[in-house]
């Protein structure tokens, strides 16, 4: 069912979302506070501890909003002609769905090209997420990683 309303009518009803009274003064770069003050939930690290082997170390929350993050530096190193992709989750506080999915498409497409990838470390939160996502404990890291 559609509900169709005049965009006049919308108009004559006034503003959708009330104006803050009491709103945080705009710093001289035209910031509010707390825009500055964000902190990103995520950290990530590449290493390649050796010539053919890559490690991506998440720290913090792997979720909607940062999951692309991760898969902007995980999917090119699976196209690559590493032999190993290394994902260390064991500073990972939260795995969301969209952390699961990447993960479960990542072990799909290096099993494709052949390509070993290792989810590696994680949490006890991690790990219940993992098992709830129908994935098996993390691997442990290869030696030497």
């Amino acid at each position: 069912m559609t509900i169709r309303t005049p965009v006049r009518a919308l108009l004559r009803a006034g503003p959708l979302l009330e104006t803050p009274t009491e709103m945080p003064a705009p710093t001289s770069s035209g910031l509010h506070r707390e825009a500055i003050e964000f902190e990103p939930t995520l950290r990530l690290r590449l290493t390649y501890p050796s010539r053919d082997v890559v490690v991506l170390t998440a720290t913090g929350e792997v979720d909607t909003a940062t999951a692309p993050r991760v898969a902007a530096l995980l999917w090119p190193r699976l196209l690559t002609k590493l032999s190993t992709v290394v994902l260390d989750l064991s500073g990972v506080t939260f795995l969301g769905v969209a952390g699961l999915e990447l993960i479960i498409a990542a072990l799909a497409y290096a099993s494709h090209r052949d390509v070993e990838f290792i989810v590696a470390g994680g949490s006890t939160a991690v790990e219940r997420a993992l098992r709830a996502g129908g994935l098996d404990r993390p691997s442990p890291a290869p030696r030497g990683v």
